[in-house]
């Protein structure tokens, strides 16, 4: 998804619009850190761009060990990352070796570390918890619980993929017919998602969130349709087909995420299947709040009137449509 990234690419091309919100601020940095040999490691650290704004983290090691820097590669087009190396030399006979990272302040600054020995362990540091002890074993539960709220997260904050999840609900009539859609949903982004995550299917990003942005505006005009039941549109008579080929372009979009961590081979496995899971979570969190929300709304006799019915519908059109045209002019000036 990394809508940080349109955020960025927008004000780029046209300047400071703060209209735009969609969880920037959520971007995480990573830091993928490789033992050499006992007394060296290679830390290759990514660092958002967020609207402009370069992430600033200062890599430093405790108990009088070294940090050099290899290569440093700016994104100077408002949007990306940063991406910097680094050789991190320990002293003789360290007990306890220690990276701290200065200057994290906001979001989250993954990291992946990967032994001599072949172990990779994953770790996600924040303010106020910087630093890295480098010969501490981390639990593989630390790693489920890491990613399957990289998952949640990052559905949660989505209102692109949120949005479409609510126009399939009230695009299905009964809830057998929405459960079978919202399987189908699931079944695709989760094949894309693999797909992409493992190398196995690459699509560029831009034409990935265009087309996520026209499933809405799809839905939303299907939905202010009027509903002929002799002669139901496709997409009324085959719901399913509908959310499974959109699930299809979804799951790109969530493989965005996964990729921008930058995982070690091994370790994307459990890292796919946990951030899956995470996504589902995340997902069942935001239709149960949705379901309760529609049923307290149905009580109250103003909201049965048709003036607020549509105002849903027109609302989810106009930011959909903002959205389309604002990543189809990205589209065309990025590829």
């Amino acid at each position: 998804m990394a809508l940080s990234c349109w955020h960025s690419r927008w004000r780029h091309a046209f300047g400071n619009n703060d209209t735009i919100s969609n969880g920037a601020s959520l971007s995480a940095s990573v830091g993928l850190i490789t033992q050499l040999d006992n007394q060296q490691y290679k830390l290759a650290l990514k660092l958002p761009v967020i609207a402009g704004e370069h992430t600033q983290i200062t890599p430093t090691l405790t108990n009088g060990g070294t940090v050099r820097l290899l290569s440093s590669q700016r994104s100077d087009n408002g949007f990306g990352m940063d991406e910097q190396d680094y050789l991190l030399q320990l002293k003789a006979n360290t007990s306890s070796p220690t990276l701290v990272f200065n200057g994290l302040k906001t979001g989250q600054l993954l990291t992946q570390l990967t032994q001599k020995d072949g172990q990779v362990s994953t770790l996600a540091l924040y303010k106020g918890h910087n630093r890295l002890h480098l010969t501490d074993k981390i639990s593989i539960w630390s790693t489920i619980k890491l990613f399957v709220t990289l998952g949640i997260t990052h559905i949660l904050t989505g209102i692109d993929h949120l949005m479409f999840v609510a126009g399939l609900l009230l695009f299905t009539r009964d809830f057998k017919t929405f459960l079978k859609a919202i399987t189908c949903f699931t079944l695709a982004h989760s094949i894309t998602l693999s797909l992409s995550a493992l190398n196995l299917v690459h699509i560029p990003e831009p034409p990935v969130e265009t087309g996520i942005a026209l499933s809405i505006l799809f839905l939303c005009y299907e939905l202010t349709r009027p509903y002929d039941k002799q002669h139901p549109t496709l997409s009324r008579k085959f719901p399913w087909l509908i959310s499974f080929s959109f699930g299809l372009l979804h799951g790109l979009g969530f493989a965005s995420a996964l990729k921008e961590v930058g995982l070690n081979q091994t370790s994307i496995p459990l890292a796919l299947a946990c951030f899956n899971i995470g996504v589902e979570i995340g997902q069942l969190i935001f239709l149960s709040f949705l379901i309760m929300l529609l049923k307290l709304c149905a009580k109250v006799p103003v909201f049965h009137h048709k003036f607020f019915q549509k105002v849903p519908l027109y609302t989810m059109g106009i930011m959909a449509s903002f959205w389309f045209i604002q990543r189809a002019y990205i589209m065309f000036h990025v590829l």
